[in-house]
């Protein structure tokens, strides 16, 4: 191998190629850091593979320095909707378009974005080696993917007949989520390279593939996030902050029940802005409903997707972080808020405990206890010093957990051992059976 390393990223976002597709950017705004980085480094030559359109040959184009592979779903219409009524991963043709990327790129070593979609298939496909950077673990998320009180049969009433006909209600995306997390354990077991950063994702990876290779490898955040500091004066009205998807688990009713909380606290005047979380959404009406609270009586703002700009200046106004997830590997949006200098607050799940020492750069709370939640609310926007000094330490430790230029090379590493591995496999001896 020489100097040069041909690296092919398969990812579930088009990266830095999204604004050329004119595709909508939802999440990965880390890979699009990475990506930057590699691209002014003379040792790396990158390609990125991402699904999109339905050309049944991948499209191929560069940008810059890099190589981008934007692979068409090939499948009939039919055949989707039949899947998605199903809940089927229905993979191959779609695998067989990557493996054709592997072809034309030929790359020394391929890594691997997440365990949510197939593309960890292909590690059996090929002979190139693969490392697979952990994000989600969808398998691992499954017992805490429905709230308390919350089943199916809820998530069916709250599915609207045309999201039933169409296969995109509540219920379907439940079972596409159990499905793709039966797949997730398929991949786990034909892969042996793993990257995560986490305590949780580390012990989750030796129980779902035994012996498995694990390094560390930080994410390099949204630049965006780099260059703003929180300096929050007090005001007699506070504001909160949360970002969360439009998933069960994310919280959202701990949200609503913490505000009715608080609500009923005289003199305590609050608004809290929920990002990700657009106001008409189903699982909105079915929280409402559960908790018997609606957001715009206990002040909470249901916004929606926000660009970094608009959430950056979101988050700089407001007085506290709240996490409320029930399950997460490491959010990112906890580690954004951290870098900002924000003081936080979050359900202690998943690996949130090893982003932040409770306490000294933030408080964590037991998940599902609003009344917890309620109280570190109160206790950190009474003692204006006390958060700011969270918010300080949570920096200091943020800033050197993402720094960029340690990540990258840190990276370059892992594909160095990983390809050396490869080549010392290859170089052994022939057994002889005799």
């Amino acid at each position: 191998m020489g100097s040069m390393i041909k690296v092919l990223w398969f990812t579930n976002t088009a990266s830095l190629a999204a604004a050329r597709l004119n595709r909508a950017v939802v999440g990965g705004g880390w890979i699009e850091s990475l990506e930057r980085r590699l691209q002014d480094r003379d040792d790396i030559r990158l390609a990125v593979a991402f699904a999109h359109g339905k050309k049944p040959q991948p499209e191929k184009f560069v940008e810059g320095r890099t190589t981008y592979y934007a692979v068409g779903d090939v499948r009939s219409r039919a055949r989707v909707f039949l899947g998605r009524h199903l809940a089927m991963n229905d993979d191959e043709l779609f695998l067989w378009s990557c493996i054709d990327v592997i072809r034309d790129f030929q790359p020394d070593v391929i890594n691997i974005f997440g365990t949510e979609k197939c593309y960890g298939l292909l590690s059996n496909r090929t002979a190139v080696p693969v490392v697979i950077h952990l994000q989600g673990l969808l398998s691992m998320y499954e017992q805490n993917y429905m709230p308390r009180g919350v089943g199916a049969t809820t998530l069916l009433r709250h599915s609207g007949a045309k999201s039933l006909a169409k296969a995109t209600s509540l219920l379907h995306q439940y079972w596409s989520f159990l499905a793709a997390g039966r797949r997730e354990k398929k991949i786990f077991a034909v892969n042996r390279n793993f990257i995560g950063r986490t305590d949780w994702d580390r012990r989750a990876t030796e129980l779902l593939s035994p012996g498995a290779r694990y390094f560390y490898g930080s994410e390099i955040l949204r630049r965006e996030f780099y260059s703003a500091t929180w300096d929050k004066h007090p005001a007699e009205t506070k504001t909160f902050i949360s970002t969360i998807q439009p998933n069960p688990y994310k919280g959202l009713e701990t949200v609503l029940e913490c505000a009715a909380l608080l609500k009923q606290r005289p003199g305590f005047s609050f608004r809290w802005k929920v990002a990700g979380f657009p106001p008409g959404h189903d699982l909105v009406r079915l929280f409402e409903k559960k908790v018997g609270v609606r957001a715009a009586d206990v002040g909470v703002e249901l916004l929606g997707g926000l660009g970094p700009q608009q959430l950056l200046a979101a988050e700089l106004d407001a007085d506290v972080f709240v996490h409320p997830s029930h399950i997460d590997n490491s959010p990112n949006s906890v580690c954004e808020a951290m870098l900002l200098g924000m003081p936080v607050v979050a359900t202690d799940t998943g690996g949130t405990g090893s982003l932040l020492v409770s306490g000294k750069e933030g408080i964590l709370i037991q998940d599902g206890a609003p009344s917890s939640m309620a109280a570190a609310l109160i206790d950190l926007t009474g003692d204006y010093g006390y958060a700011a000094e969270l918010g300080r330490n949570a920096r200091r430790r943020a800033l050197g957990r993402h720094d960029p230029d340690a990540i990258t090379d840190n990276l370059i590493d892992i594909y160095t051992q990983v390809i050396k591995k490869k080549e010392a496999w290859h170089s052994k001896p022939a057994v002889s059976l005799k």
